[in-house]
C-alpha cells in the first residue's frame, strides 16, 4: 500500500469492525483485515518482516500477515456498527431483520457472515450455538424467535468473555464444546466438517435440537 499521503500527517483515532483494525487520518482512514492468521503489535517486532507499519516520533505499530489499503469511501458509508457483536451500537433488532432474509440458511452458516455478525469466528460459532441449546446445521427460518434471541445474547456474552480471556491470559479458556470430546454438560461431543467451508463445527447431539 502507498504510503505517502499519511507521511508527516496525525494518526486521530482507531476504530474497530470485527476483524478490521481503522487507522483515522485527516486526510483518509487506512484498513487493516487481520484475517485468519494477523497479528498487530504496538512497540514490538517480530523477527520476519512486517506487512504494514506505522511509525511514529515515539513509538510504533507493526503488522504480521494482514491486508493493508487505504479506504476509498467514507467510514459512514462502509460500516454498520449496528452488526458489531462488541460495538456499543450493536442492534439486535436490526441483526434479526437482516436474519429473515437468510431464513433458508444453516445458522452455521449465518453467523459467519460478517455482513450479519461482524467479529464472530468459528470458536465464538460454536460456543454461542451450544450455550444457546441450537444445532448448527438448524434452519435459521425454522428456529424459534425466543431461540433465535438467546443465540444473539450468547454471540454477544461469549465475544466479551472471549475478548477479556485474550486480554488478561492471551488464550481463550473454558470452552463448553470446541475441541472437546465431551461438552460442559457431560454430553459426547460430535465433530463435522462444513462442506462449503471445510470449517470444523463441534455440537451436543444431546445438548442442541435441530430445527429443520
Amino acid at each position: 500500500m502507498p504510503t505517502k499521503w499519511i507521511n508527516g500527517k496525525k494518526l486521530i483515532d482507531i476504530k474497530t469492525w470485527g476483524k478490521h483494525l481503522l487507522f483515522v487520518f485527516a486526510n483518509g482512514t487506512v484498513r487493516v483485515h487481520l484475517g485468519l492468521f494477523g497479528d498487530v503489535l504496538v512497540n514490538e517486532r517480530k523477527k520476519v518482516n512486517r506487512s504494514f507499519f506505522l511509525e511514529f516520533a515515539k513509538g510504533e505499530i507493526n503488522g504480521y500477515v494482514v491486508r493493508a489499503e487505504k479506504l476509498k469511501s467514507s467510514l459512514e458509508e462502509l460500516y454498520d456498527w449496528r452488526i458489531d457483536i462488541l460495538h456499543e451500537e450493536f442492534d439486535p433488532a436490526h441483526v434479526k431483520t437482516l436474519l429473515k432474509k437468510q431464513a433458508g440458511k444453516t445458522i452455521a452458516d449465518v453467523l459467519m457472515d460478517q455482513q450479519l455478525f461482524s467479529g464472530v469466528g468459528n470458536i465464538i460459532r460454536n460456543e454461542a450455538l451450544y450455550r444457546a441449546g441450537i444445532h448448527p446445521l438448524s434452519i435459521t427460518g425454522k428456529i424459534p424467535a425466543a431461540k433465535i434471541n438467546r443465540l444473539i445474547k450468547e454471540v454477544v456474552a461469549h465475544s466479551q468473555l472471549f475478548y477479556q480471556q485474550l486480554k488478561t491470559t492471551g488464550n481463550p479458556e473454558e470452552f463448553g464444546v470446541y475441541q472437546q470430546e465431551y461438552a460442559a454438560d457431560g454430553s459426547q461431543v460430535t465433530m463435522k466438517i462444513l462442506p462449503k467451508s471445510k470449517r470444523k463445527i463441534f455440537f451436543s447431539e444431546h445438548r442442541q435440537q435441530l430445527y429443520q
